[in-house]
């Protein structure tokens, strides 16, 4: 088995680091992600409001009420990767991925929000953004309204160790104008459960990775394998039932290798002076069978220590939170016309 590799982009987005520490990048079968305005599917449309992105707060600049998304295009010479990558021309500017799982409790990865037992520090710098996500072909996400950026107040949970990876935050206020995920906490999913994920691979506008389902369950009954198509950037994002739209678990880490080098194809189109041009080489997204290599690993929502307690307000330990079945899912396209970013 190879080293496991998270899932989270390193936070100093103004200081671009080489493309090797973007975390996993893999790809089984056909390349399942799109941009929101792309899925049509009842049960992914009904789970885009509930997902979020997380920022650091350095890579968000006010403008007035607003605020202006920062990183760099996904195609910067500082990440090697080839001409012709998907969303090459997409701009990458956040770290992790989360839901929203009550109305001011979001769901992320454990190494998401930082360093074992030091939550803290991480808590004071993220922003949590909704509305990063392509909602019309040709319209990239550009000024965000300020009613969609939240910042961390408290971690109410939190595990990152080889026990587990997840953290539920509390923002600074209780989210307005979206539902949460529908939550189903009763037992992890089953293997062959068909499933998928929404987050923003390296740091991207987030997407649906879909065509993808439960390959093993762990011993315990903790951590899954899947085979969803995901990267850095996707760490902390929800794992959903492609059946009924409720959310399952919380994506954390890969098993699989990520970027490979090839070299530079001929018309590339790059600049003379880009890093990749004079190097003659540039990085490609690995790509297996839908049902080889290793596979990416999920966090059960069953196994989250004291997450009942906390949706039931303080209940005991062993309170049943899980939301009735899902018996009508929107059948219709969800209106995303003012789902955060501004014309």
């Amino acid at each position: 088995m190879k080293a496991l590799a998270l899932f989270a982009l390193p936070l100093l987005l103004a200081a671009p680091a080489a493309a090797d520490e973007y975390g996993a990048k893999t790809i089984y079968g056909g390349d399942s992600r799109r941009d929101f305005y792309q899925v049509t599917d009842a049960a992914e449309r009904s789970a885009l409001p509930a997902a979020v992105s997380l920022f650091r707060d350095s890579a968000l600049a006010a403008s007035g009420e607003n605020f202006a998304p920062g990183g760099q295009l996904l195609g910067h010479q500082s990440r090697g990767l080839c001409p012709g990558t998907r969303f090459f021309e997409q701009r990458s500017a956040a770290f992790c991925s989360g839901t929203l799982i009550a109305p001011d409790l979001v769901l992320t990865a454990g190494h998401c929000m930082g360093d074992k037992n030091k939550p803290a520090s991480r808590c004071a710098r993220t922003r949590f953004v909704f509305g990063f996500a392509v909602t019309a072909e040709g319209r990239q996400p550009g000024v965000l309204g300020g009613e969609n950026v939240y910042s961390c107040a408290e971690v109410k949970l939190y595990t990152h160790d080889n026990t587990g990876d997840y953290a539920v935050v509390r923002l600074d206020r209780a989210v307005t104008g979206r539902r949460p995920a529908r939550l189903y906490t009763a037992a992890p999913p089953a293997a062959g459960a068909p499933i998928f994920t929404i987050g923003g691979p390296y740091g991207l506008p987030l997407k649906v990775s879909d065509d993808a389902e439960v390959r093993s369950v762990s011993a315990g009954k903790t951590f899954f394998t899947t085979n969803l198509d995901t990267s850095g950037g996707n760490s902390g994002g929800g794992i959903f039932s492609a059946r009924t739209g409720r959310l399952l678990g919380v994506h954390t880490a890969s098993w699989d290798p990520d970027l490979v080098g090839r070299p530079l194809p001929p018309g590339h189109g790059l600049p003379p002076d880009d890093a990749r041009v004079k190097a003659g080489k540039c990085k490609v997204i690995s790509v297996f069978g839908q049902d080889d290599g290793n596979g990416k690993k999920g966090y059960a929502l069953s196994a989250i220590a004291g997450l009942g307690a906390l949706l039931a307000g303080g209940q005991p330990k062993d309170a049943v939170v899980d939301m009735p079945p899902v018996t009508e899912i929107p059948s219709g396209r969800i209106d995303l016309s003012g789902f955060g970013a501004l014309p």
